[in-house]
This record gives C-alpha cells, sequence and structure tokens, in this order.
C-alpha cells in the first residue's frame, strides 16, 4: 500500500470469526485481532470501526484482510490471509 514490497513473513492464514462485507464496488481492507480460539485455531476477529478514518481502529489491530471490490463478502469461518502490520 506504500509502494513498499509485500513480504510472505509479514502474512498468516486464520479463519474470520464474522461474516466481512466490502464497501460496494471498492477494494476493502477490514482491519482484524488475531487470537487463538479454544481449539488453538488462529482467528481473525474484525475490529469494530468508530468513524471513517479512525486511526484508533488501526491502532487496535495486527493487520488486516483485504477484500477485493468484485468479492460480495468473506463468511464466518472462511480461511483469510492476515496481512501484519508487525511480526508476531
Amino acid at each position: 500500500m506504500a509502494g513498499v514490497e509485500a513480504r510472505d513473513d509479514f502474512e498468516v492464514e486464520a479463519v474470520a470469526t464474522a461474516r466481512m462485507f466490502p464497501a460496494k464496488g471498492r477494494r476493502t481492507f477490514i482491519m482484524v485481532k488475531l487470537k487463538r480460539d479454544k481449539t488453538n485455531r488462529l482467528v481473525a476477529e474484525p475490529v469494530p470501526t468508530g468513524l471513517s478514518g479512525a486511526i484508533t481502529t488501526m491502532a487496535k489491530a495486527d493487520g488486516f484482510v483485504e477484500i477485493a471490490e468484485n468479492q460480495q463478502f468473506i463468511d464466518a469461518e472462511e480461511r483469510v490471509t492476515v496481512r501484519l502490520f508487525k511480526k508476531i
């Protein structure tokens, strides 16, 4: 997003905890918090959003899930790629 080449070591696979919807007709980045569930799976939980552009949403997140402009949604329990803000 900042013109820096993507790195694989800043990506993890997780399971979505909730359905995630994109903005209609736009590529959307959903901020997520990572945690382990009762079965020790890595899960991605959407961070509740505040006002548009609120920096606190990003500050509470471990990374983001990208939803393409032509994708309707990501369903709960679907595997997703989380791009991390920092190594965890």
